[in-house]
């Protein structure tokens, strides 16, 4: 079972949406840049779209060396250093932006973000701090700071968050899938399920309280609802990458004979591989247990080997199991996973 740490509430603006930041951002540009801010508009939102951030950099920079103080270009620039995981250069976009417009609370947003990419905790848990106290009825940055002490090791004030963020927004499902996300990270079982319930009646297509709801059900030995529910947040979105391999891996390691299917399990595993190119650890890993699972055994260690290989740089700390499993596809023999023994052991690591 993959255990789901706590997930931001809202992620920063998607391909889709780069349309209107662009245009929203651009909408208070001063005309003091020696190109037509639209040119601008226009190449890098087409820069944006072909994920080409670099072109975007370059386009940006043009214009804010025609002009320092444009906040507007300064930010987008900053946006496409954090798609880059530029971090740091995005950090720095961002307070100058800041610093040119202190009342646009865009930057700060972004910055709070990157933060939080970053696991600077204190840093974003401070920036949401602001953002707060500028927009108290907003619950994205009420929520974002309770996951950013949840991460910190502070459920206490996780807790006191997620808890206004339900109490200021009651009939939004969000604040009661972090806060179930909550209570199942600290064993609180009927907690947890009582919040993802809620969450469901308030909102029957939101996909994300099945699958949080569905990990829960694993850990509790609970198997048959936890398959039942990675089908409803499949079925609501098919595109829903982490139901995908979650779904993936319990047909192909789970200790019950009657929920594994290693050709389903194949299936799904590689609609997960397949949103992240092949390259993302994790999910190469599942399809390699799928194939166990199946009985091919050349293809379990080929992606073995090649999961094994990513996680050296991506996920150090999942080596070990990883080549575990290994070692186990070249003696002809799946993996089987206690969903409840691996939690505990996940827990045990974090102490």
């Amino acid at each position: 079972m993959r255990a789901g740490k706590l997930h931001t509430f809202r992620r920063m603006k998607r391909l889709a949406l780069i349309s209107a930041l662009l245009l929203g951002l651009f909408a208070s540009a001063p005309a003091a840049i020696k190109r037509d801010p639209a040119d601008v508009l226009k190449e890098s939102q087409e820069a944006f779209e072909k994920r080409d951030f670099d072109r975007a950099i370059k386009l940006l920079t043009q214009a804010i060396d025609a002009n320092p103080k444009l906040a507007p270009a300064i930010v987008l620039r900053g946006f496409a250093y954090a798609a880059k995981e530029e971090y740091e250069k995005a950090v720095a976009d961002y307070t100058e932006a800041l610093k040119l417009q202190p009342g646009d609370v865009r930057p700060l947003n972004f910055r709070a973000a990157t933060y939080q990419a970053m696991k600077a905790w204190d840093k974003a848990i401070a920036d949401y701090t602001d953002l707060i106290k500028r927009s108290p009825d907003d619950i994205e940055p009420l929520c974002n700071r309770g996951i950013c002490h949840a991460q910190a090791g502070d459920d206490k004030k996780a807790f006191e968050d997620f808890n206004k963020a339900v109490e200021v927004a009651p009939k939004n499902p969000i604040p009661r899938q972090l806060r179930g996300s909550a209570h199942a990270d600290a064993g609180r079982v009927t907690e947890a399920l009582a919040d993802f319930k809620e969450a469901i009646e308030l909102d029957p297509n939101n996909p994300q309280s099945y699958l949080y709801r569905a990990r829960v059900y694993l850990v509790e030995n609970q198997a048959e609802d936890a398959l039942l529910d990675f089908e409803e947040a499949l079925r609501r979105a098919p595109e829903l990458t982490g139901a995908a391999n979650d779904y993936a891996w319990t047909l192909a390691t789970n200790p019950n004979d009657k929920i594994r299917d290693g050709r389903k399990a194949i299936k799904y595993a590689k609609d997960a591989c397949h949103a992240s190119d092949y390259k993302h650890a994790p999910t190469i890993d599942t399809l390699a247990a799928a194939y166990a699972e199946a009985g091919e055994w050349e293809e379990a260690v080929k992606w073995q080997e090649e999961a094994a290989k990513l996680a050296e740089k991506s996920h150090p700390k999942d080596v070990k199991g990883m080549k575990e499993r290994l070692m186990l596809y070249k003696e002809k023999r799946p993996y089987r996973e206690d969903p409840r023994k691996e939690m505990e052991r996940l827990k045990n690591e974090k102490l």
